[in-house]
Protein backbone atom coordinates (compact mmCIF):
# COMPACT_ATOMS: atom_id res chain seq x y z
CA UNK A 1 0.00 0.00 0.00
CA UNK A 2 2.71 2.45 0.99
CA UNK A 3 4.79 1.50 -2.03
CA UNK A 4 1.82 2.15 -4.32
CA UNK A 5 1.21 5.57 -2.74
CA UNK A 6 4.90 6.43 -3.02
CA UNK A 7 4.97 5.49 -6.69
CA UNK A 8 1.67 7.19 -7.60
CA UNK A 9 2.16 10.52 -5.82
CA UNK A 10 5.93 10.90 -5.64
CA UNK A 11 7.89 8.62 -7.96
CA UNK A 12 5.68 8.60 -11.07
CA UNK A 13 5.30 12.42 -11.30
CA UNK A 14 9.07 12.75 -10.97
CA UNK A 15 10.26 10.23 -13.55
CA UNK A 16 7.51 11.17 -16.02
CA UNK A 17 8.04 14.94 -15.54
CA UNK A 18 4.43 15.23 -14.44
CA UNK A 19 4.96 18.13 -12.08
CA UNK A 20 3.49 18.37 -8.60
CA UNK A 21 0.21 17.24 -7.10
CA UNK A 22 -1.52 18.28 -3.90
CA UNK A 23 -0.14 15.31 -1.94
CA UNK A 24 3.55 15.67 -2.76
CA UNK A 25 3.28 19.46 -2.51
CA UNK A 26 2.00 19.26 1.06
CA UNK A 27 4.47 16.56 2.08
CA UNK A 28 7.49 18.31 0.55
CA UNK A 29 6.39 21.58 2.11
CA UNK A 30 6.00 20.03 5.57
CA UNK A 31 9.39 18.30 5.33
CA UNK A 32 11.10 21.50 4.13
CA UNK A 33 9.65 23.53 7.00
CA UNK A 34 10.52 20.86 9.57
CA UNK A 35 14.13 20.56 8.39
CA UNK A 36 14.58 24.33 8.12
CA UNK A 37 13.24 25.27 11.54
CA UNK A 38 13.94 22.17 13.63
CA UNK A 39 17.31 21.14 12.18
CA UNK A 40 19.01 23.90 10.19
CA UNK A 41 18.20 26.90 12.38
CA UNK A 42 19.04 25.25 15.75
CA UNK A 43 22.25 23.79 14.31
CA UNK A 44 23.59 27.01 12.79
CA UNK A 45 22.27 29.26 15.55
CA UNK A 46 24.15 27.11 18.06
CA UNK A 47 27.29 27.66 15.97
CA UNK A 48 26.64 31.41 16.30
CA UNK A 49 25.97 31.92 12.60
CA UNK A 50 24.25 35.29 12.13
CA UNK A 51 21.63 35.30 9.41
CA UNK A 52 22.19 38.91 8.45
CA UNK A 53 22.37 40.66 5.08
CA UNK A 54 26.04 39.73 4.59
CA UNK A 55 25.23 36.06 5.08
CA UNK A 56 22.29 36.32 2.67
CA UNK A 57 24.48 37.87 -0.05
CA UNK A 58 27.15 35.20 0.47
CA UNK A 59 24.44 32.53 0.20
CA UNK A 60 23.08 33.81 -3.14
CA UNK A 61 25.75 32.00 -5.23
CA UNK A 62 24.62 28.67 -3.72
CA UNK A 63 21.01 29.45 -4.61
CA UNK A 64 22.16 30.28 -8.14
CA UNK A 65 24.18 27.05 -8.18
CA UNK A 66 21.15 24.97 -7.24
CA UNK A 67 18.90 26.73 -9.75
CA UNK A 68 21.39 26.48 -12.63
CA UNK A 69 22.17 22.85 -11.81
CA UNK A 70 18.43 22.16 -11.94
CA UNK A 71 18.34 23.66 -15.45
CA UNK A 72 20.83 21.01 -16.60
CA UNK A 73 18.10 18.49 -15.88
CA UNK A 74 15.61 20.62 -17.85
CA UNK A 75 18.04 20.36 -20.78
CA UNK A 76 17.93 16.57 -20.32
CA UNK A 77 21.67 16.49 -19.65
CA UNK A 78 21.03 14.81 -16.30
CA UNK A 79 18.72 11.88 -15.59
CA UNK A 80 16.03 11.67 -12.94
CA UNK A 81 15.52 8.95 -10.37
CA UNK A 82 13.12 8.55 -7.45
CA UNK A 83 15.67 6.41 -5.59
CA UNK A 84 17.58 8.44 -2.96
CA UNK A 85 20.51 6.05 -3.37
CA UNK A 86 20.98 7.11 -7.00
CA UNK A 87 22.56 10.38 -8.21
CA UNK A 88 19.50 11.19 -10.34
CA UNK A 89 17.42 11.79 -7.21
CA UNK A 90 19.47 14.91 -6.47
CA UNK A 91 18.86 16.65 -9.81
CA UNK A 92 15.36 17.92 -8.97
CA UNK A 93 13.11 18.74 -6.00
CA UNK A 94 13.35 17.60 -3.23
CA UNK A 95 16.72 15.95 -3.73
CA UNK A 96 18.46 19.04 -5.06
CA UNK A 97 17.52 20.99 -1.92
CA UNK A 98 19.13 18.24 0.18
CA UNK A 99 22.29 18.28 -1.93
CA UNK A 100 22.67 22.07 -1.85
CA UNK A 101 21.95 22.14 1.90
CA UNK A 102 24.72 19.58 2.50
CA UNK A 103 27.07 21.62 0.31
CA UNK A 104 26.25 24.84 2.18
CA UNK A 105 26.92 23.22 5.56
CA UNK A 106 30.25 21.87 4.30
CA UNK A 107 31.16 25.27 2.80
CA UNK A 108 30.32 27.04 6.07
CA UNK A 109 32.59 24.67 7.99
CA UNK A 110 35.45 25.11 5.51
CA UNK A 111 34.98 28.89 5.41
CA UNK A 112 35.05 29.21 9.20
CA UNK A 113 38.29 27.23 9.38
CA UNK A 114 39.89 29.04 6.43
CA UNK A 115 38.87 32.51 7.61
CA UNK A 116 40.44 31.91 11.02
CA UNK A 117 43.58 30.21 9.74
CA UNK A 118 44.33 32.73 6.99
CA UNK A 119 42.65 35.74 8.64
CA UNK A 120 40.20 36.21 5.79
CA UNK A 121 36.64 37.54 5.84
CA UNK A 122 34.26 34.62 6.44
CA UNK A 123 31.55 36.00 4.14
CA UNK A 124 33.98 36.52 1.26
CA UNK A 125 35.38 33.00 1.61
CA UNK A 126 31.92 31.45 1.92
CA UNK A 127 30.49 33.39 -1.02
CA UNK A 128 33.64 32.82 -3.08
CA UNK A 129 33.33 29.05 -2.78
CA UNK A 130 29.75 29.27 -4.02
CA UNK A 131 30.76 31.46 -6.97
CA UNK A 132 33.57 29.13 -8.01
CA UNK A 133 31.12 26.24 -8.09
CA UNK A 134 28.29 28.11 -9.80
CA UNK A 135 30.11 30.11 -12.52
CA UNK A 136 31.11 27.16 -14.78
CA UNK A 137 27.51 25.93 -14.93
CA UNK A 138 26.12 29.42 -15.47
CA UNK A 139 28.69 30.10 -18.18
CA UNK A 140 27.78 26.88 -19.98
CA UNK A 141 24.07 27.70 -19.85
CA UNK A 142 24.53 31.27 -21.06
CA UNK A 143 26.27 29.84 -24.14
CA UNK A 144 23.06 27.88 -24.79
CA UNK A 145 20.77 30.92 -24.52
CA UNK A 146 18.10 31.27 -27.19
CA UNK A 147 15.57 33.57 -25.53
CA UNK A 148 17.51 36.69 -24.59
CA UNK A 149 14.46 38.91 -25.04
CA UNK A 150 12.44 36.94 -22.51
CA UNK A 151 15.41 36.67 -20.13
CA UNK A 152 16.11 40.42 -20.16
CA UNK A 153 12.39 41.20 -20.07
CA UNK A 154 11.97 39.26 -16.82
CA UNK A 155 14.91 41.08 -15.24
CA UNK A 156 13.49 44.46 -16.30
CA UNK A 157 10.02 43.50 -15.10
CA UNK A 158 11.39 42.36 -11.73
CA UNK A 159 13.36 45.59 -11.24
CA UNK A 160 10.42 47.80 -12.27
CA UNK A 161 7.79 46.08 -10.14
CA UNK A 162 10.12 45.89 -7.13
CA UNK A 163 10.84 49.63 -7.39
CA UNK A 164 7.11 50.45 -7.57
CA UNK A 165 6.28 48.21 -4.59
CA UNK A 166 9.10 49.67 -2.47
CA UNK A 167 8.05 53.26 -3.20
CA UNK A 168 4.35 52.52 -2.60
CA UNK A 169 5.02 50.59 0.63
CA UNK A 170 7.29 53.29 2.04
CA UNK A 171 4.49 55.85 1.63
CA UNK A 172 2.32 53.90 4.07
CA UNK A 173 5.00 52.43 6.31
CA UNK A 174 8.26 54.30 6.35
CA UNK A 175 11.29 52.24 7.20
CA UNK A 176 9.75 48.94 6.09
CA UNK A 177 12.64 48.33 3.72
CA UNK A 178 15.32 49.67 6.04
CA UNK A 179 15.94 45.95 6.54
CA UNK A 180 17.89 44.90 3.44
CA UNK A 181 16.66 41.36 4.00
CA UNK A 182 13.12 42.63 3.40
CA UNK A 183 14.31 44.05 0.08
CA UNK A 184 15.89 40.75 -0.94
CA UNK A 185 12.82 38.78 0.11
CA UNK A 186 10.60 41.01 -2.01
CA UNK A 187 13.00 40.84 -4.97
CA UNK A 188 13.09 37.05 -4.86
CA UNK A 189 9.31 36.71 -4.84
CA UNK A 190 8.83 39.31 -7.59
CA UNK A 191 11.45 37.51 -9.70
CA UNK A 192 9.64 34.21 -9.20
CA UNK A 193 6.27 35.75 -10.06
CA UNK A 194 7.59 37.66 -13.07
CA UNK A 195 9.49 34.68 -14.49
CA UNK A 196 6.46 32.43 -14.13
CA UNK A 197 4.13 35.02 -15.69
CA UNK A 198 6.37 35.67 -18.70
CA UNK A 199 7.28 32.01 -19.24
CA UNK A 200 3.67 30.80 -19.17
CA UNK A 201 1.99 33.69 -20.99
CA UNK A 202 4.51 34.59 -23.72
CA UNK A 203 6.43 31.32 -24.08
CA UNK A 204 5.48 27.66 -23.99
CA UNK A 205 6.46 26.85 -20.40
CA UNK A 206 3.87 25.24 -18.17
CA UNK A 207 3.37 25.65 -14.43
CA UNK A 208 4.12 22.52 -12.37
CA UNK A 209 2.83 23.68 -8.98
CA UNK A 210 -0.84 23.01 -8.25
CA UNK A 211 -1.81 26.20 -6.40
CA UNK A 212 0.20 28.46 -8.72
CA UNK A 213 -1.48 26.93 -11.76
CA UNK A 214 -4.93 27.68 -10.34
CA UNK A 215 -4.08 31.37 -9.94
CA UNK A 216 -2.53 31.53 -13.40
CA UNK A 217 -5.62 30.00 -14.96
CA UNK A 218 -7.91 32.53 -13.27
CA UNK A 219 -5.84 35.70 -13.65
CA UNK A 220 -2.25 35.31 -14.95
CA UNK A 221 -0.80 38.59 -13.66
CA UNK A 222 -2.64 37.95 -10.41
CA UNK A 223 0.10 35.43 -9.64
CA UNK A 224 2.60 38.29 -9.33
CA UNK A 225 0.20 40.35 -7.24
CA UNK A 226 -0.57 37.43 -4.91
CA UNK A 227 3.14 36.82 -4.30
CA UNK A 228 3.70 40.51 -3.56
CA UNK A 229 0.76 40.63 -1.15
CA UNK A 230 1.85 37.49 0.66
CA UNK A 231 5.49 38.50 1.05
CA UNK A 232 4.58 41.95 2.39
CA UNK A 233 2.08 40.45 4.85
CA UNK A 234 4.55 37.83 6.08
CA UNK A 235 7.39 40.33 6.45
CA UNK A 236 5.08 42.70 8.36
CA UNK A 237 4.09 39.91 10.75
CA UNK A 238 7.68 38.70 11.21
CA UNK A 239 9.00 42.20 11.96
CA UNK A 240 6.24 42.86 14.46
CA UNK A 241 5.86 39.51 16.23
CA UNK A 242 9.23 37.69 16.16
CA UNK A 243 11.42 39.07 18.93
CA UNK A 244 14.45 36.80 18.41
CA UNK A 245 16.49 38.74 15.83
CA UNK A 246 18.38 35.74 14.48
CA UNK A 247 15.17 33.73 14.09
CA UNK A 248 13.49 36.71 12.47
CA UNK A 249 16.31 37.02 9.98
CA UNK A 250 16.34 33.26 9.36
CA UNK A 251 12.66 33.37 8.41
CA UNK A 252 13.43 36.16 5.95
CA UNK A 253 16.37 34.15 4.61
CA UNK A 254 14.05 31.17 4.15
CA UNK A 255 11.70 33.37 2.10
CA UNK A 256 14.65 34.71 0.08
CA UNK A 257 15.74 31.16 -0.75
CA UNK A 258 12.24 30.09 -1.82
CA UNK A 259 11.84 33.11 -4.08
CA UNK A 260 15.23 33.16 -5.75
CA UNK A 261 15.57 29.36 -6.04
CA UNK A 262 12.43 29.00 -8.16
CA UNK A 263 12.73 32.42 -9.81
CA UNK A 264 16.31 31.90 -11.01
CA UNK A 265 15.51 28.39 -12.19
CA UNK A 266 12.56 29.68 -14.26
CA UNK A 267 14.66 32.58 -15.56
CA UNK A 268 17.50 30.31 -16.71
CA UNK A 269 15.12 27.66 -18.04
CA UNK A 270 13.47 30.23 -20.25
CA UNK A 271 16.84 31.63 -21.31
CA UNK A 272 18.24 28.31 -22.54
CA UNK A 273 15.19 27.89 -24.76
CA UNK A 274 13.33 24.96 -23.23
CA UNK A 275 10.14 27.04 -23.38
CA UNK A 276 10.43 27.81 -27.11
Amino acid sequence: MLEELWFEYFCKPAIEHGGYNLVNTLVYGAILLAIAFFVVFPLLDKKEIKFDFKFAVALLPYILLGSSFRVLEDLRLLERSCNPLEAGFYTYTPGIYIAIFALVIAAIAVSRIASKKFEKNFYKVFGGIGLLLALPIIGFEILQFQAWLGFLGIIAMTAGISWIVVKATERFRKGFFSSKLNMLALGGQVLDGSATFVATQFFRCGEQHVLSDIVLQLFPFGFVLVKIGLILAILHYVDREIQNENLRNFIKLFLIILGFATGLRDLMTLGVGTCL
